[in-house]
């Protein structure tokens, strides 16, 4: 009797598992790994709730809504979309602001200027993912389509990714969608299959009209069909449904900025002692002589609402240091205090702002991720911008790199670090369950015995049913093709010289 319940038990262990790992999931030794990311300039944490986006909330029903991200400092566009792409901190990457001052280039970058290699390859161990992805070319199936993201049209340490478009301030944001999916339907040898887009709204609205604003909702009710439109793509498409992972994320949030607010930097310090670089929450301050920097210091420390710090002293958790680019003093301002820096137009009014401290609650962007390896359903607790990284580059199985950022923050976001767990669960309630048939009659045994025969039945089902929906090959999926006038050169320089060593992050 004992050895038929082992049986038992054993049955009903491989029937459990079997359901679980007969689900409908992405065939790994066949297909190569498809993510997209999107980012929304400057989308605020809780902006889905306090402007009700439907289609935003219902990410998480089929997914993951991460409550928020933390950031690292500054807090301004290009910094922080870079850190995205690359696991490392601004200090590390050397992309520490939107205008940048380089003493040994003795050279400035604005976000108009910057698309110059010396200013993305400081450090040579940066590599933004969408080149990781093309050097891991296992089965020659890895390419990257990069639209209007920070750096993507620059070659970074040689590399540009295989497609790539230039950011257009009047593109529509379903226009570049469409042309994302077009580049994942493209013939098999040019195909990508990772994508990345980057959106400047709700930014620009959040700068000119606050992130509390008519405005401002009917510009994220705009962001929230196109998300409504990009559900509805993917649905309409077989290969994407079943293959696609898609993360929507920012880079930071929007402050409200009042009246009276803002200071004039030069009424405060001899300008003529340095120079001041920044956007108006923070300013790098590169003093001429060593010996000013305490006299400089001394004036900023009397402003109230402004917060001041030699280099040595710039608070750890911000990350922010260790750069020739970062200044003999940063100043930064409250959340909703501006500094006009020599150069800037004060008579530009902004009614919303970044840039402030990366633990100021505003600053914080969003999380979304859905697709088949992410949980469904699931608000998860908040983790880092440099994690992103390990995480996407996790989903398309590239090698790691040292970043830092960690998986072991994201990992739980995860459906193949969870089944594990509950795999063993319910294996332990199996065999509680068929340790005690002998204490409960011969008439519940046979109930158990029934429910395993519909079960075995019910596998057998399942796993025809999933081997249908397993990836869908290149040979069903329609040709599209489409011939761009901006890529030329983007195939060359895209495999590393294998006697190069990346030396260990400090």
């Amino acid at each position: 009797m004992y050895i038929f319940i082992n049986t038992c038990s054993l049955i009903l262990i491989s029937f459990f598992n079997s359901f679980i790992y007969c689900s409908p999931i992405l065939n790994e030794t066949s297909s190569t790994p498809l993510l997209l990311l999107i980012s929304f300039d400057g989308f605020r944490w809780d902006y889905p709730d306090l402007y009700k986006l439907s289609n935003f909330n219902l990410l998480m029903k089929r997914g993951v809504r991460v409550k928020y991200i933390e950031n690292n400092f500054a807090t301004v566009t290009f910094p922080l979309h870079y850190t995205i792409v690359t696991g490392l901190y601004e200090e590390t990457h050397g992309i520490v602001a939107n205008t940048i001052y380089d003493s040994k280039l003795q050279a400035v970058a604005t976000l108009d200027t910057m698309n110059d290699t010396k200013w993305w390859s400081q450090n040579p161990y940066s590599q933004p993912i969408w080149v990781s992805n093309q050097l891991a070319n296992d089965s020659n199936q890895r390419r990257s389509g990069v639209i209007a993201w920070p750096g993507s049209d620059t070659p970074i340490n040689g590399h540009l990714p295989f497609k790539y478009q230039s950011f257009d301030l009047n593109r529509k944001f379903d226009s570049i969608l469409k042309q994302i999916f077009d580049w994942f339907h493209e013939p098999i040898d040019t195909r990508i299959n990772f994508g990345v887009i980057y959106y400047p709204e709700p930014d620009i609205t959040g700068h000119h009209h606050g992130p509390i604003s008519n405005e401002m909702n009917k510009t994220l009710q705009e962001c929230d069909n196109y998300i409504g439109q990009l559900l509805q793509m993917i649905d309409n498409d077989e290969y994407l449904k079943t293959n696609l992972n898609v993360i929507i994320t920012s880079d930071h949030g929007m402050e409200e900025i009042k009246k009276n607010h803002t200071i004039i930097l030069k009424d405060y310090i001899d300008i003529s002692l340095c120079s001041a670089y920044g956007g108006r929450a923070f300013v790098n301050i590169f003093v001429n002589s060593e010996s000013n920097i305490d006299r400089i210091y001394a004036n900023l420390s009397t402003i109230p609402n402004y917060e001041v710090y030699k280099k040595s002293q710039i608070p750890k958790k911000y990350h922010y240091q260790s750069n020739i680019r970062i200044g003999d003093i940063l100043f930064v301002g409250k959340p909703g205090y501006e500094i006009i820096v020599p150069g800037d137009n004060a008579s530009i009014e902004l009614l919303g702002d970044h840039g402030y401290g990366n633990r100021v609650k505003s600053m914080y962007p969003i999380f979304y991720g859905f697709g088949p390896v992410f949980q469904q359903n699931m608000q998860a607790e908040p983790f880092h911008t440099v994690d992103i990284y390990s995480l996407m580059s996790h989903i398309l199985k590239l090698e790691k790199r040292i970043t830092n950022g960690s998986f072991d923050n994201v990992k739980h976001i995860l459906r193949d670090h969870s089944e594990g767990k509950l795999l063993n669960q319910i294996n332990s309630l199996i065999l509680t369950i068929t340790t005690n048939i002998t204490s409960w009659g011969f008439i519940t045994f046979g109930c158990v015995i029934l429910v395993i025969f519909m079960g075995i039945i019910y596998t057998i089902v399942a796993c025809h049913h999933s081997q249908q929906l397993i990836y869908v090959g290149s040979q069903y999926v329609p040709v599209r093709y489409r011939l761009l006038s901006n890529n030329e050169g983007s195939k060359s320089n895209l495999f590393a010289d294998e006697s190069e060593n990346e030396e260990e992050i400090q």
